[in-house]
């Protein structure tokens, strides 16, 4: 992995392999934070397990805070689309919920089952065999993911350095 922008040592970051798979929810066309909310609410956004996908853009509005937060407690795993609000993608990846843009969303189909390789950056649709690459994942990003969220991205580079400091005391 490269130090992309942070300067932090990234490398020594305990990285899982992330694997989603499930059934593809999806809605056509671009779904707005505030509809997500309201899906949300009426249970019409998948259930749990299920990789949210829209053939449009995702997450404009106002309430992209509380549409990623009730996509995540509503169980969904993922979130695939062509493109994300800027605010909605990093609510998304801040709270390990990953954000995946796939140009081609518009390929697959409800109830298609995928496999979602995060780390590897491609999206395989098992239902017809097709391969999608991820696209905008940076290594700092996937390392967020890996680390389900900011927070324990943040606890693994304090855990790092401290580790690291008593190496260094030694």
């Amino acid at each position: 992995m490269g130090s992309e922008g942070s300067g932090l040592a990234r490398e020594q970051v305990e990285l899982d392999e992330i694997i989603l798979s499930g059934k593809a929810w999806v809605v056509e066309g671009a779904l707005s934070s505030e509809t997500i909310v309201s899906g949300a609410a009426q249970g019409t956004l998948g259930t749990v397990g299920d990789l949210l996908l829209t053939t449009g853009p995702i997450g404009e509005g106002a309430m992209a805070v509380q549409a990623a937060l009730a996509l995540r407690h509503r169980g969904i795993s993922g979130i695939i689309a062509p493109a994300f609000a800027w605010p909605f993608f990093r609510v998304c990846l801040n709270i390990g919920l990953p954000p995946l843009t796939l140009w081609e969303a518009g390929e697959i189909r409800r109830g298609d089952r995928l496999r979602v390789d995060v780390n590897g950056q491609v999206v395989k649709n098992l239902s017809s065999g097709t391969r999608y690459p991820i696209r905008d994942l940076s290594d700092l990003y996937v390392a967020i993911l890996a680390c389900g969220g900011i927070g324990g991205y943040v606890r693994a580079l304090r855990e790092e350095r401290q580790l690291f400091s008593l190496k260094a005391d030694r």
